[in-house]
């Protein structure tokens, strides 16, 4: 194996400072070609920055011996470069029919908790900052805008990953530092490099609609334009800020307008109604959604219907209730929108 630092992504991790002096990286180790070239980054990295690194692996329950294999392979590999290794099994087939997901929104779903409780764990026993490193690449973006757009998402999923997302639980940190990259980029330098990896067989499955986005539908892309994914990123950074902007002025408005309160049934903010009449509907959405997310910490299963919900609430006037999802309640008192959580 040929060694050395892939300058390019090292300069911009310095440059974006993602990693600090003294932290802990844990990185989702899958076995398979991009979370191989990150392991082996991160690695070299460590020759030039002084931080802790170990590797979780996530083993879903789906692909019977052949998952069990990529679990032992990456136990190998993280053994290889001397980086502590820990496996989580979960059954994504069970979690999906308990909660009415499908397969791959599950594993992602059981995928992020494990690797979110395994980096608050780490964080809280040594008081070191963690943040969680993954392995996705530009073609994995594009594929997430295209998936986010089909599904009528807004600002925040149209905007896709960030290279560097902070979680609401205790300050932890996502990583993507090979967003920058091309897939067939990190296929040639792991050739070049003679890194092995392993190819996950449902990456091929075209039923999955990741999949058929990536196998089919960014191909024909490329063939209308060469530069299709360069730039449906270029569009991404526009709606990322968009958002960016929006979140300054909507956590502006609720400084000045919005009232906390604490009961024992729950945690409450109220808007004042005379000055949410005055905003335009779309700048009003943006408030609802980010009241909703001082509130609650997230606006996962929030959508625009539930918004919109919210804003037939203003024309209702007094006595109106609206239930959403995650024990949230909106409902209307004398001259105030009061969002609640029980």
């Amino acid at each position: 194996m040929r060694k050395g630092i892939d300058t390019e992504l090292f300069l911009q991790v310095k440059k974006q400072q993602w990693i600090g002096e003294g932290e802990q990286i844990l990185l989702a180790l899958s076995g398979g070609a991009d979370s191989m070239y990150l392991l082996y980054f991160l690695k070299e990295l460590q020759n030039h920055l002084s931080f802790s690194l170990s590797a979780m692996h996530v083993q879903h329950g789906i692909r019977g011996e052949e998952a069990v294999e990529d679990a032992a392979f990456s136990r190998q590999q993280a053994e290889l470069y001397q980086v502590p290794f820990l496996e989580y099994t979960c059954s994504v087939p069970d979690y999906a029919e308990e909660n009415k997901l499908g397969l791959e929104e599950a594993a992602r779903a059981l995928r992020y908790k494990a690797l979110k409780e395994e980096a608050l764990r780490w964080q809280a026993e040594s008081g070191r900052k963690t943040k969680i490193a993954l392995a996705h690449h530009m073609d994995d973006q594009a594929e997430t805008i295209l998936f986010h757009l089909i599904r009528g998402a807004g600002f925040s999923g149209i905007s896709g990953m960030k290279a560097e997302e902070l979680l609401s639980e205790a300050g932890i940190t996502l990583l993507r530092p090979l967003l920058f990259l091309r897939k067939e980029e990190i296929l040639k330098r792991l050739e070049e490099l003679g890194i092995p990896y392993r190819e996950d067989s449902t990456n091929r499955d075209k039923s999955y609609a990741r999949n058929y986005l990536r196998l089919e539908i960014l191909p024909a892309l490329e063939k209308i334009n060469a530069g299709a994914v360069k730039h449906l990123l270029e569009a991404a950074e526009l709606f990322s800020e968009t958002e960016a902007f929006f979140q300054e002025k909507t956590k502006e408005w609720i400084e000045q307008y919005g009232e906390w309160e604490q009961s024992s049934s729950g945690k409450s903010i109220s808007l004042s109604i005379p000055q949410l009449k005055k905003e335009n509907a779309l700048f009003r959405r943006e408030i609802y959604k980010e009241a909703i997310f001082l509130l609650r910490g997230s606006t996962t299963e929030f959508g625009k219907l539930h918004y919109h919900g919210i804003d037939h609430l203003l024309k209702r006037g007094n006595g109106g209730r609206l239930s959403l999802p995650k024990g949230v309640q909106a409902r209307v008192e004398q001259k105030r929108l009061l969002l609640e959580k029980f």
